[in-house]
């Protein structure tokens, strides 16, 4: 048994009723009007464009920082390598005394 109207249909985002839109469509307990439809296109179009933009500049600063650590990673290792290197050459002597 189809449930009652009760006055003029209202969109469930901006409000307005039927008679003050195009047109509004009905959903599953929710109604959306032409108006909203449009914003949201607009939306999501918006995130399309900045998406195919590029990486935001917080991304952008992130990816620096993280190049900068790759950097200071690699220096490191270098020095530990040259480090391991050095001590493996060097004569044993044996244990140290304390004086």
């Amino acid at each position: 048994m189809p449930a009652e109207r009760r006055g003029p249909t209202r969109c469930s985002f901006c409000g307005k009723k039927e008679p003050q839109v195009r047109r509004i469509l009905a959903g599953p307990g929710v109604y959306i009007c032409n108006e909203c439809v449009y914003l949201c296109l607009e939306m999501l179009n918006e995130d399309q464009i900045e998406n195919k933009a590029g990486p935001s500049a917080a991304l952008k600063a992130e990816i620096r920082h993280l190049h900068g650590l790759l950097r200071l990673e690699s220096r490191l290792v270098k020095d530990l390598r040259a480090e391991t290197e050095r001590l493996k050459s060097k004569p044993k002597t044996g244990p140290r005394r304390r004086p």
